[in-house]
């Protein structure tokens, strides 16, 4: 039986250098079909992807849903809420500097609450491509059109997950506008 190395960092990440790596580097092989929910929560079930940083060859696999209330672009300005992202425990930062962190480089999230619910964390000796490959055939065979795959950074994944969120909030935007039109009638 293979013993699975466990380890936090004691080091503070560089946000700015992870940020843009994360930019650089996030692919979303999958996203959702439909657009996001104007008027009510959307639940954006995701497979975030990353190589392991501690047990070298391995991969590591998230499995999980984030809960996004309501998703429209007429909210009110606030901060943003990021319940079970976890920052903390990665990169030593609160999510209050994190917050800060996006918004001084332009990001703002639309919607005020984001509930990140990871419901399985997995290792795998398979490569990363190879996981990839397993999920788009497990989702196509039991034709899931709402889970999206991300191939993530690994010392601060939650960012890859941003980006697919704020990816889906893009995509949903010219239905949304529509939707808010149509609900003033």
């Amino acid at each position: 039986m293979r013993k699975w190395k466990v380890k936090k960092s004691n080091m503070k990440i560089d946000l700015e250098k992870k940020w843009n790596e994360a930019i650089k580097k996030t692919k979303i092989i999958r996203t959702r079909y439909a657009k996001l929910n104007t008027f009510n929560k959307t639940i954006l079930p995701y497979v975030l992807i990353n190589r392991s940083t501690i047990n070298k060859g391995m991969t590591v696999i998230r499995e999980g849903k984030v809960e996004v209330l309501p998703a429209m672009i007429h909210l009110p300005d606030g901060s943003p809420i990021f319940d079970g992202f976890n920052f903390f425990d990665t990169t030593e930062y609160s999510d209050e500097t994190i917050k800060t962190f996006l918004l001084v480089r332009g990001i703002k999230l639309p919607s005020l609450k984001y509930s990140n619910d990871e419901t399985k964390l997995d290792l795998s000796e398979k490569t990363v491509d190879e996981v990839v490959k397993d999920y788009q055939e497990l989702l196509a065979r039991k034709e899931d059109l709402d889970t999206g795959i991300i191939l993530g950074i690994p010392e601060v994944w939650q960012f890859s997950l941003l980006i697919y969120i704020l990816s889906n909030i893009t995509k949903s935007l010219n239905n949304d506008i529509k939707n808010i039109f149509d609900n003033l009638e």
